[in-house]
């Protein structure tokens, strides 16, 4: 018994000292982050840096937020991630329950090639398109732009999703007297919540990161967190203390989403994993 006690606590051990080596590449960084913000400038470039011990100050949140106005760039953001997520959400569902269940191996393949087609491409074409249209720094382009990028992830998710989900709840609920778009939402959607919630949660992450579309295509109404960042670079400095604050503004509201959701998320990535 005793050598079975200590080989589950050699064992226990192991798995906790590779999680460690796991998580700390990951979390070292946003506590250095962190820590970087409450220092003033001249504790930022200290070598070796001090992780402990030193007084937190708040001043570089206090700034960004009354002199620099993050709080309307959060808004901004916001705006833009929920309203492009919403909208790809309805379009991109049905249109993976119709890819799934009927087999449109044309539109599949074209779903999967505007996956792979780099963002990058049609920016510029898009920023000319619009710039003629005059809807440049308006939350109209920023919205249409990221459901650009984030419809074909969400079809290609939801699309395996649903092919997984068995036909016969479908042909049972028709033969219930159901039609096939009340099949769709009583039947299919909540079954598919796991799906849902993962392609919400990419898609929402997707667009408030996003950079370059925000870059292009916004303006000084409708600028956004990550664009806000680049302001805080100039030709004769870097202002790393509110440029580390305001990273820590940017990142925080997705990692708690991401927490909050995470359960939903992991059988979501994983439902079309193993086939039976």
């Amino acid at each position: 018994m005793t050598v079975y006690k200590a080989k589950k606590a050699a064992g226990k051990i192991g798995l906790y000292a590779l999680v460690l080596i796991v998580v700390l590449p990951i979390l070292f960084p946003l506590y250095f982050v962190f820590i970087s913000s409450l220092k003033n400038m001249s504790q930022v470039y200290i070598m070796p840096p001090q992780l402990f011990g030193f007084t937190p100050i708040w001043d570089h949140y206090k700034y960004i937020f009354e002199t620099q106005h993050y709080d309307t760039y959060m808004v901004n953001s916001a705006i833009v991630a929920f309203a492009s997520t919403a909208i790809s959400l309805i379009l991109g569902v049905p249109a993976s329950y119709s890819i799934a269940r009927f087999h449109m191996r044309k539109t599949s393949t074209s779903i999967l090639v505007a996956r792979l087609l780099p963002s990058i491409s049609f920016l510029l074409p898009y920023y000319f398109l619009f710039s003629k249209l005059k809807m440049i720094d308006t939350y109209s382009v920023l919205i249409l732009s990221h459901i650009v990028l984030s419809l074909p992830l969400i079809v290609w998710i939801m699309s395996s999703f649903i092919a997984d989900i068995p036909k016969e709840l479908d042909e049972a609920a028709i033969v219930d007297g159901c039609t096939r778009q009340r099949c769709f939402w009583n039947v299919i959607l909540p079954v598919s919540l796991p799906g849902l919630v993962t392609c919400a949660t990419l898609s929402f992450l997707g667009s408030w990161n996003n950079f370059q579309f925000a870059l292009i295509l916004s303006g000084e109404k409708t600028r956004t967190l990550p664009v806000s960042l680049q302001y805080f670079v100039s030709g004769a400095d870097i202002r790393w203390g509110r440029m580390l604050a305001a990273t820590i503004v940017v990142i925080v509201p997705a990692i708690i989403l991401t927490m909050a959701l995470q359960k939903y998320i992991i059988k979501g990535m994983t439902a079309g994993a193993v086939k039976g």
